[in-house]
């Protein structure tokens, strides 16, 4: 392949697909385009009912004001005590009335908000997934699944909350900021005027400051959906990360981008401190001015003092009204940053989008395909062509096969088939005559079929995946007539008998990706998927290449069967698999080398015929017809009889549970269940954040001293009010009680900005780095366990990357600010009551007891909403997996044209989600709305009870004013504490969830690799691994059964030795316990009977890390991380101990040195996310490099070449057979080719040893080996 020169055309074909067509000017910019008309009415008479809620709050100055008044006079003489009683009764029942007018606004506003924020927040998910659905592959290779799933499960929670509770706050403070402001103008414009610059201030404080956040925190973001990718990609590997031992790195790597994301975060929360503490600070110099102010207004008789004491208390509720707006500044921010980039990707314009109406839709499809002159560039990797001037004719009904080495460009030509990418250069690709650009793309993919080396099978039922394939036709269809249609597709490609044969028939559910069937089960439903909707083209990328010799020929007849009366496009590494091809086209480094019939092109004796020699096929020709005996029926009903008999047998792919695990996995399901409280949950997050207890000491001290705040000014305001009603002849010491105490309001305002500062600086900094702390030990606890802990549903990749994210923001709800905040209310309520208790313990004693009612309406509330949580998490389960299923899996759902269907079933989990949630929303709105308007009902008792004592003559006014002040502040104090209701339920669950993780200690990686010391493994067991150049292994009598399958052995009573050095190869039907056996010798599981010994000792006895480094594993599964070639060859080795030498020398063995070195940056290139910008056979071969650079004594290799064309497998092969001389290997494999030179093959069948001997010792026994030699045509 060579290095591109790119001409203005080409580069912006690229671009296109990379960054999309323009933006979509009609989408909206703001998440509300998504409310549905009744959305909007409910929304427009929540604003409305909010609005009025909180413009009825600054009423209260008014009647306080009234009061004050009416006690002034009393105190002068000129109000009795009848009059001051009558008027105190009237003024309470004001009190009443406001309270029952703010809990029905307060309810409706609530209940309002809530609904339909969360329709408005279903609509923005299945909007978001819709773009994602309508998105070509270009997009997807530089955008990880992790991040699109951390998008729609953790980044949509923050939208939704923005949308409804925050924006119910940010309506009642707005509301009553203005409603206050107008208040103060209308009492005495004078003295509010001058007030007016600290709100000036503050606005401008907080639009300043808000954008800032915004900035930074849309950087943290988009860092912390770069460490989402990493924990997916590394938690789809778990088995990988095990073997290799790379669970430190990707923890450094996991760390590290935690680390980065913390830095941006800590901007904007800084910035959000600064503005909580000026909030809080400029009340009180509100209070100093207007005091300071209203004193000399009041001398000269420009103003009473109601009037200044309305004035001032309107505009210090405006101030607190802002200071309202600021704890929900940062959810509002962070939800606008985040709906920013939802919107984004929602008006990026696909140019290839499979739900676009546009394009040409012709009547009917012929089926001729050509290509001219085609070159072709991976968007992503835009360095290397792969594709350069191809020209080729697929005639339509006839077979066109395409051979050539890996990265040759064979299945490149799938893809721009099936419109996945398109050609840079040369003519378009034309169907039929016409120019595919031009047609519809839904279209086009409905009247193509594609089957993979690896199908993918969704989590559902076998009916459920075959019916897929026409989901476009569901809807026209009757049920009887679905079923009709699946079972024909499913004897057409002959999986009608085994899926009969298993208990719930079609209704057997196949399990994530499919892995609950064997290969060759699940290619047949693949091939049943395919053939559903009668599709006129066939695509047929190594449909055969990962399968055994009998589910190759099972399914290798259904594949002829399917590619009759259509046009059939095969790529193969298989030549055997298409000899009989109409046209066989030859590819090297992107070119057309060759092309004709098999026989024409073997005439030729050229590269075709060079590629069939390596594979005997002209050779095995005659042996494969020795014995007619071995029919394909006989083939197939064998493999029923399999089923039949061994009914739950499965490709051990699948990570089953060890029966060593169950006790931990009690355990921790008796930790979950137990009652979720605030006292578990805060001994949980006290625990993970003790190494911070300084900072949060000095927080929570600063919070207490912060709460004191309220107290101490009851005392200066009752002061300032006393003075206030002195008569003329006392004005002037009237004015020096004003600069005394405002001149302490403004030291008191200064001691609150500090003290808040520190508060949300320690708070939110102690808080961040919990939530690192917490992820990172939860993707430590994670990438520790067995491989037991990962068979659970609900320890699926996407979920666990979802709980790391979503768990760990929502613990942050009893984290260092609401902790604070809490502490800063308690502070202000037992100061208050001490405070009243010393100077009138009558009143105190009353307005106290009103408190236990407030209170106890919060925490109803706070019950009512962790079960509404609980119930809601649980529901969205099963949309999160699903939408995390679909995102992987997006090749597949674009193949089968699945978006439609896809979107529909994703709505119908998020209305399952909703239609339990209005009950509890309209449970907790009702409470919560009583703990609010309780307050005024308090108040109404306060004046009604302290008016009576003043009337009496208990009491002066100084001590009512500051009982009132002080347990009325805190009985509001006591409800604004079950704002935070919603988050504490939301970090209640989170750490229960959190804890289910952590809890869970495995039974074989028991020891934290993190800490790892050499030291810990006993030194004659290091000195045996270290010393023994080779290792013997043997099987002593090893029985095993996977805790899901109970009922079946996977081995059963195994019992074969490896010598030192040798080569033993195991093969077998699919299932017969071969992987099996590699899992229990990477220790990923321990036998439950019998031992393995290696030099004679048991591995169980082994220090498991120290073991593993002995061996390296090749499997069938290819995995390769994101990342350079150098780092992914590399990986689990110390970064010192390699040069790049060994590697290019590993990269020889594996024969993929002569790619590395054509590509600009070698071994410098990135990967992309899983390996995106690399072929199947090139992944495979860094997999092959990656375990010859560890210089194992024990070489596992699980289908190792399976991927790789002959060629490639040929030289592959010779690289292993040099590599395994001195090592002691075991190799699985289905071509049995590659294992006639092992010292010693055993063939197994239902777990258990049938034959074993050397190659030449089995042929001669004309056993089962023979049988399976005679299926792939070999001597």
């Amino acid at each position: 392949m060579a290095t591109l020169q790119l001409d203005g055309h080409e580069r912006a074909i690229l671009d296109r697909q990379l960054n999309g067509l323009e933006t979509d000017g009609k989408k909206s910019n703001h998440v509300f385009v998504y409310a549905t008309f009744l959305d909007k009415v409910i929304l427009s008479i929540s604003s409305l009912c909010a609005i009025i809620a909180g413009a009825l709050n600054p009423l209260v100055p008014v009647i306080y004001g009234l009061l004050v008044g009416v006690f002034d006079g009393f105190t002068a003489g000129t109000v009795t005590a009848n009059e001051l009683r009558s008027k105190i009764s009237t003024f309470s029942l004001y009190y009443v009335y406001l309270a029952i007018a703010l809990f029905g606004f307060s309810y409706v506003s609530t209940v309002g908000f809530y609904y339909s924020g969360e329709r408005i927040a279903r609509a923005l998910r299945t909007a978001y997934l819709s773009a994602i659905m309508r998105q070509n592959m270009a997009f997807f290779d530089l955008l990880g699944p992790g991040e699109i799933t951390n998008c729609i499960m953790s980044d949509m929670g923050v939208v939704q909350e923005a949308v409804t509770s925050k924006v119910s706050v940010m309506l009642t403070a707005v509301a009553q900021f203005c409603a206050a402001f107008v208040i103060a103008f209308i009492m005495y414009w004078k003295m509010a005027f001058i007030i007016t610059p600290f709100f000036v201030t503050m606005i401008v404080v907080g639009s300043v400051g808000g954008a800032y956040v915004v900035k930074h925190h849309k950087k943290a973001m988009a860092i912390y959906g770069q460490a989402s990718v990493l924990a997916e990609e590394a938690i789809s590997a778990v088995r990988h990360v095990t073997a290799f031992g790379i669970q430190p790195l990707l923890s450094r790597r996991y760390l590290s981008a935690l680390d980065q994301a913390a830095k941006a975060d800590a901007k904007a929360e800084n910035t959000v401190s600064a503005i909580i503490a000026w909030s809080n600070a400029m009340p009180c110099l509100i209070y100093a001015l207007s005091f300071w102010a209203g004193s000399k207004f009041l001398v000269k008789g420009e103003v009473s003092v109601a009037e200044v004491t309305t004035t001032t208390l309107a505009v210090t509720i405006g101030s607190f009204a802002i200071a309202r707006i600021a704890p929900s500044a940062q959810a509002l921010t962070s939800g606008i940053a985040i709906a920013g980039t939802v919107l984004k990707a929602i008006a990026r314009q696909s140019p290839q989008d499979p739900l676009s109406a546009g394009g040409e839709e012709p009547e009917g499809v012929v089926g001729d395909i050509q290509l001219e002159d085609i070159g072709m560039v991976y968007p992503s990797r835009d360095d290397v062509k792969i594709l350069n001037g191809i020209t080729l004719i697929c005639p339509a009904m006839q077979k066109t096969a395409i051979v050539g080495p890996s990265g040759s460009g064979k299945s490149s030509i799938l893809g721009l088939i099936e419109r996945f990418y398109e050609p840079t250069s040369g003519k378009v690709i034309v169907l039929d005559g016409r120019d595919i650009q031009l047609l519809n793309l839904g279209w086009l993919r409905r009247h193509i079929a594609i089957v993979d080396q690896n199908p993918i099978l969704f989590s559902a039922s076998i009916f459920e995946n075959i019916q897929y394939g026409c989901s476009e036709m569901l809807s026209q269809l009757s049920t009887a007539e679905v079923y009709e249609r699946v079972t024909e597709a499913s004897k057409k490609a002959n999986a009608h008998d085994f899926i009969m044969m298993l208990p719930d028939g079609y209704d057997t559910q196949v399990g994530e990706k499919g892995l609950q069937l064997s290969g060759g089960q699940r290619q047949r439903i693949a091939i049943a998927r395919a053939l559903i909707k009668d599709p006129k083209i066939l695509l047929l990328d190594e449909a055969t290449s990962a399968l055994d010799s009998k589910s190759e020929a099972v399914v290798q007849t259904a594949l002829d069967a399917a590619a009759e009366h259509r046009t059939t496009i095969i790529v193969a590494h298989r030549l055997s698999t298409i000899r009989n091809a109409d046209n066989i086209i030859v590819l090297a480094e992107g070119k057309v080398v060759e092309q004709g019939k098999h026989e024409e092109l073997i005439a030729k004796n050229g590269v075709y015929s060079a590629l069939v020699q390596k594979q005997k096929i002209e050779d095995g020709k005659e042996q494969a017809n020795i014995d007619n005996r071995l029919s394909i029926d006989d083939i197939e009903n064998g493999s029923q009889r399999m089923s039949a008999k061994n009914l739950d047998e499965k490709i051990i792919e699948v990570e089953e549970r060890h029966r060593s695990s169950t006790a931990g996995m009690a355990a921790e399901s008796g930790n979950s269940s137990q009652r979720l409280s605030a006292k578990h949950t805060l001994a949980f997050i006290g625990n993970m954040a003790k190494d911070d207890w300084k900072v949060l000491l000095l927080g929570m001290i600063c919070a207490i001293l912060a709460g004191l705040g309220i107290p101490v000014q009851s005392i200066f305001f009752a002061k300032l009010l006393t003075a206030f009603g002195l008569p003329p002849a006392q004005y002037a010491h009237l004015q020096d009680e004003a600069k005394l105490w405002s001149g302490l309001y403004v030291a008191m305002a200064g001691a609150a900005f500090i003290f808040w500062m520190a508060v949300g600086i320690t708070l939110s900094y102690a808080t961040k780095q919990l939530s690192r702390r917490v992820r990172d030990a939860c993707f430590k606890s994670i990438m520790t366990q067995d491989m037991a802990f990962f068979d659970e549903a609900k320890n699926a990749p996407s979920a666990l990357s979802s709980l790391l994210s979503k768990s760990t923001n929502d613990l942050a709800g009893m984290g260092g600010p609401v902790i604070g905040g809490i502490l800063t209310f308690i502070s202000t309520i037992i100061a208050g009551i001490v405070l009243s208790l010393a100077v009138g313990w009558k009143l105190a004693l009353v307005c106290t007891a009103t408190m236990p009612v407030v209170v106890a309406c919060g925490w109803l509330r706070l019950q009512m909403l962790s079960a509404f949580d609980s119930k809601i998490r649980q529901s969205g389960l099963d949309s999160a997996a699903y939408s995390g299923e679909l995102v992987r899996s997006v090749r597949t759902v674009a193949s089968l044209g699945l978006e439609k269907y896809a979107l529909a079933r994703y709505d119908g989990f998020l209305a399952k989600q909703a239609a339990k949630s209005l009950r509890s929303i309209l449970s907790a709105s009702s409470l919560y709305a009583a703990s609010q308007s309780l307050v005024y009902l308090c108040s109404a008792l306060a004046f009604w009870y302290g008016g009576t004592l003043i009337a009496d003559e208990e009491y002066t006014t100084f001590q009512f004013y500051i009982c009132f002040v002080s347990l009325i502040s805190g009985s509001q104090i006591a409800g604004s504490i079950f704002t935070f209701a919603p988050d504490a339920s939301k970090a209640m669950h989170a750490s229960d969830e959190l804890q289910r993780i952590l809890n869970v200690k495995p039974s074989i990686n028991n020891k934290a690799w993190s800490r790892h010391s050499a030291d810990e493994m006993q030194l004659k067991e290091k000195q045996d691994l270290e010393t023994s150049s080779t290792c013997q292994i043997h099987f002593d009598n090893v029985s095993f059964t996977y805790p899901t399958r109970p009922n079946r052995r996977a081995l059963d009573g195994l019992s074969v030795t490896i010598k030192p050095g040798q080569t033993l190869a195991l093969v077998g039907q699919s299932g017969s316990g071969k992987s099996t056996c590699i899992s229990l010798l990477e220790r990923f599981y321990d036998p439950d009977h019998g031992r393995i010994l290696i030099n004679g000792q048991d591995i169980r006895d082994l220090d498991v890390d120290e073991y593993r480094r002995t061996i390296s594993l090749v499997s069938q599964e290819t995995i390769v991380f994101s990342g350079t070639i150098r780092e992914n060859v590399a990986i689990g080795l110390a970064e010192n101990a390699v040069s790049d030498d060994d590697v290019l020398a590993a990269c020889r063995a594996a024969n993929i040195l002569e790619f590395v070195e054509s590509l600009p940056e070698g071994l410098s290139t990135p990967v992309g996310t899983g390996g995106s910008m690399l072929s199947g056979g090139q992944k495979q071969r860094i997999a092959i490099a990656r375990a010859f650079l560890r210089k194992p004594k024990v070489l596992l290799l699980d289908e190792a070449t399976s991927a790789l064309d002959t060629e490639s497998e040929t030289i592959v092969q010779a690289a292993m057979d040099a590599v395994r001389k001195g090592r002691t290997t075991i190799m699985v494999a289905h071509r049995l080719r590659t294992v006639v030179n092992a010292d010693v093959i055993c063939v197994l069948q239902d777990g258990a040893l049938l034959e074993m001997g050397s190659h030449e010792h089995l042929m001669e026994r004309r056993g089962k080996y023979w049988e399976m030699v005679g299926m792939q045509a070999l001597h």
